[in-house]
């Protein structure tokens, strides 16, 4: 899972039901690496580490023959086991801005969103499209659709930028789903996204909010408003566990996932979304 904030989401397993394919197999945006101004208190040599490894799982991906239509499947696949455990519905104000968001510029998918029942302020995205957003989220934007609609992008550009698919992907390909002893890192999905990664999806998604036409100092007040994040320690949470995973999922958990972005790095990172090119 590839979470907006650092809170607790609904933990989710796998089924091998398939889902629609996408109507197209575009590609995702080429963004150029993040400006050093943007890393506020990131360790330089990490921030280079984690794009490093970002840029590798997206290759990855592809010279392996993923495509649209297998991600599409699995985040279906997802979507239906969610629906099993937790509440999810729609809702037509979500619908309202993600038509904006799809059409303002060509994306991988065709995005849809459903809300779930948390008090807490969260969202997140599963690989093909469907977003999830926490009625806690809904509530701390307000009546602000600017804002929501950034949260939304974000999510969104997780999505676009490969970030959730390189996750999902990286424990089925290891067998983490039918592993007995991988399922507290299922729970770790929920929290999968580096420092590096929040900020690429905050410059993407402020470029794709405004592109549709709302507002980016809505996104910065959002921003501001969020409560910190979660301290948590790795390490602890899933001990040996840690040992089972491939060498470079295991520094990127160690490494990566315990260091949110600073909210001075992630106004930077929206700052500079207008300087993509889309």
């Amino acid at each position: 899972m590839l979470a907006l904030f650092a809170c607790e989401g609904p933990e989710v397993t796998a089924t091998a039901t398939p889902g629609p394919a996408p109507t197209t197999d575009r590609r995702g945006p080429e963004t150029p690496p993040l400006p050093e101004t943007c890393l506020h208190g990131l360790d330089p040599q990490l921030a280079q580490r984690l794009m490093e490894l970002d840029t590798l799982s997206r290759a990855t991906l592809m010279g392996g023959g993923w495509n649209g239509e297998r991600e599409a499947k699995l985040g279906q696949s997802l979507l239906l086991t969610l629906k099993g455990r937790v509440n999810l519905r729609q809702d037509p104000r979500l619908d309202t801005l993600l038509t904006r968001l799809n059409l303002a510029v060509p994306l991988r998918f065709e995005y849809t969103a459903f809300v779930f029942e948390e008090p807490q302020p969260n969202a997140y995205a599963l690989p093909g499209g469907k977003i999830l957003v926490s009625e806690g989220l809904i509530k701390l934007a307000e009546a602000d659709d600017d804002a929501l609609a950034f949260a939304l992008a974000h999510e969104l550009a997780h999505v676009e930028l490969y970030h959730s698919a390189a996750v999902y992907q990286r424990l089925w390909a290891t067998q983490g789903w039918l592993d007995p002893a991988w399922g507290p890192l299922l729970a770790f999905t929920r929290h999968a996204t580096s420092a590096t990664q929040e900020l690429e999806a905050d410059r993407l998604g402020a470029a794709l909010a405004q592109r549709a036409g709302f507002s980016l100092d809505a996104a910065e007040a959002l921003l501001d408003r969020l409560p910190p994040a979660a301290e948590v320690n790795l390490t602890e949470l899933f001990g040996e566990d840690l040992l089972t995973l491939p060498p470079e999922l295991r520094a990127l958990v160690l490494d990566g996932l315990g260091t949110h972005p600073s909210v001075e790095a992630r106004r930077c990172a929206v700052r500079h979304g207008p300087t993509l090119t889309l």
